[in-house]
């Protein structure tokens, strides 16, 4: 079978994805199961990603054109919104964090073995958060979620002020009480992560509220030295998608995929940062 490139004119339609010399972008379509993509791992040679907002608790299994090739239900799991899944040598982290009215008190992260055995569930919760009521503003939300050495981090995704709060807390069962390791002023709301612990390279996604989607990486990311931690902001060239997922493969390429919303539709996209533009 053909590789799905879904380069013909609807898609440029669809996303105004252009490059430097003004040629179509080439994504790869996603299955519509998974049309609410929100978070990538590497599984093999293929990816794994999952929808959020209530979902099947399920990681889906396809390859880099877009080809579904399994669904792994996580048994004892609940898809309240699962918005982003890291992963070690061992484990997968599902990311159930979502939190848009922040009025949740259920906030976890399924830890799951390479054979999708549910193994822990870690608990976690807001040490500064004191209401519960709906607030569409709130600052106790969170999109991203990345392994960094012994540790899990999160991003979070803060509507009212579109800074990012860096929190940290241990990847063994339990229950934490987060507090904000470190501030970061990106003036974008931030939805996906990646780390590779080789290169010390961090990525981030994200989207401002006028439609614009981007990419952002910082090189020698260390907990230790967050004061001295400094990103590229990169223009993602897609209007009319929402990237909220993206995943550093072993081989070091850099890959995103978008949900599909409205008019568009869930895609996959190799990341080339020559082609992108510095903002």
């Amino acid at each position: 079978m053909k590789p799905l490139y879904f380069i013909i004119a609807s898609s440029v339609a669809l996303f105004t994805a252009c490059t430097t010399k003004n040629k179509p972008i080439p994504i790869i379509v996603l299955p519509n199961i998974i049309e609410e993509t929100s978070g990538l791992a590497e599984f093999g040679n293929n990816f794994l990603s999952h929808n959020d907002s209530g979902g099947s608790a399920s990681l889906y299994e396809f390859n880099d054109y877009g080809i579904l090739v399994g669904e792994h239900p996580i048994i004892g799991a609940v898809n309240r919104d699962w918005e982003d899944l890291a992963q070690d040598e061992n484990y997968f982290y599902i990311a159930d964090i979502g939190n848009n009215s922040g009025k949740r008190q259920d906030l976890t992260v399924y830890k799951t073995t390479k054979d999708f055995e549910l193994k822990d569930s870690i608990k976690i919760k807001y040490q500064k958060q004191k209401s519960f009521k709906k607030n569409k503003k709130t600052k106790y939300n969170a999109e991203t979620l990345i392994v960094v050495g012994d540790s899990l981090v999160l991003f979070s995704k803060n509507m009212k002020s579109m800074n990012t709060h860096l929190y940290v807390f241990p990847k063994e069962g339990g229950s934490y009480s987060l507090s904000s390791r470190k501030k970061i002023k990106l003036n974008t709301l931030i939805t996906g992560g990646d780390y590779n612990q080789e290169t010390q390279r961090l990525v981030l996604t994200g989207y401002h509220p006028d439609s614009s989607n981007y990419l952002f990486k910082a090189e020698k990311f260390k907990l230790e030295n967050l004061d001295s931690i400094e990103f590229n902001r990169y223009l993602l060239p897609f209007k009319h998608a929402q990237v909220e997922a993206v995943k550093i493969k072993k081989n070091k390429e850099v890959w995103i995929s978008s949900e599909g919303e409205g008019n568009s539709i869930p895609f996959l996209y190799r990341v080339n940062f020559n082609l992108l533009k510095v903002n």
